[in-house]
């Protein structure tokens, strides 16, 4: 039996390994991150299937379950789209494979057949939410009351979140190419605490990144107790104060925020959050969405415009802006 009449009929454990090199080997998925999340849902996909043939009306039976399941619908598309991309892989692997052509061709149009299954539709209260000015302050302040290398990093960090809408990820990819002071009108470098960043995103895609206003000092403070060596801008420290030549792990940045968090006596919050807190300060002060889109590195303004986060206050003030020519009547 051929290895791509496995992958459409037999167990999890022959699918995934083969599903986990085809990960590794697709050009189009350079994100780690996609990578892995491609990798967890077809994991979860896999046994739930249990063996059984994978066709349209298994995906979409599988869609139901994760509904029945009180999945997102956001959720379930994501999964989808795993099993979507998996399938597309079949079909190419059917023209890599031994089988003839009849099998061939059975296994590529059942393939595409599953690859055109459906998105589910519906709408939950979006994730996450908007970070407080008071909330940042308090952060900040969290991280001035630590005098050691792990303060002055951690406040440099929480502030290039909450200034460029860097993701996680890309926070910790930056390296010390990455940064120049920025370039004034008269063709000299500007102050020390100016700079422009390059920010490698999904795909990666690179975009520019600002640091002013604060965020500029904070790196320039970072900096100096850095050093200039190559490598990562932003380096683990150990318990003793001493700054490793290694980067930081998107984990370990979700322990530096969690701990800084409860410093800070704030509610709960991710990285992603300073993402979308970020879209949402640049709405209220009257940017464009294409900007805004270009600056947070999406390939759509509906996608940018996802990540308001601002609450009804906002909305409230928006429509105060309207006005109806009515008199009040003595009634």
């Amino acid at each position: 039996m051929s290895s791509t009449e496995l992958v459409v009929t037999r167990g999890a454990d022959d699918t995934l390994a083969m599903v986990k090199r085809e990960l590794d080997r697709d050009p189009r998925l350079q994100s780690h991150n996609t990578r892995r999340g491609y990798e967890t849902d077809m994991t979860a996909f896999e046994k739930w299937r249990a063996g059984r043939t994978m066709t349209k009306g298994l995906v979409e039976e599988y869609a139901t379950y994760l509904q029945g399941k009180n999945k997102a619908p956001n959720t379930i598309n994501r999964q989808l789209a795993a099993v979507r991309w998996w399938a597309r892989k079949i079909g190419d692997l059917a023209f890599e494979s031994d089988i003839e052509p009849a099998r061939r061709e059975e296994i590529k149009t059942q393939a595409a057949r599953v690859a055109a299954v459906q998105d589910v539709r519906g709408n939950r209260d979006p994730k996450g939410r908007h970070i407080a000015q008071g909330e940042l302050s308090a952060l900040m302040t969290a991280c001035s009351g630590d005098s050691s290398p792990a303060g002055v990093r951690d406040a440099a960090l929480i502030a290039l979140a909450w200034y460029t809408g860097a993701r996680r990820s890309e926070l910790a990819a930056l390296t010390m190419g990455d940064y120049v002071p920025t370039i004034g009108e008269d063709g000299k470098p500007s102050t020390d605490d100016e700079w422009d960043l390059t920010i490698r995103g999904k795909g990666n895609k690179t975009r520019k990144g600002y640091a002013y206003n604060g965020a500029g000092a904070a790196l320039a403070d970072w900096l100096k107790v850095r050093g200039d060596a190559p490598g990562p801008i932003f380096l683990a420290i150990d318990k003793g104060g001493r700054i490793a030549s290694h980067g930081l792990s998107t984990e370990a940045l979700a322990q530096m925020l969690n701990k800084r968090r409860g410093q800070a006596r704030i509610k709960p919050l991710t990285w992603h959050d300073f993402r979308r807190t970020f879209a949402g300060n640049l709405l209220n002060q009257g940017i464009d969405l294409v900007t805004i889109q270009k600056l947070m590195g999406h390939v759509s303004s509906v996608t940018t415009a996802g990540y308001d986060r601002r609450g009804a206050e906002v909305r409230r003030m928006a429509v105060q802006k309207l006005h109806v020519p009515y008199v009040r009547r003595m009634l």
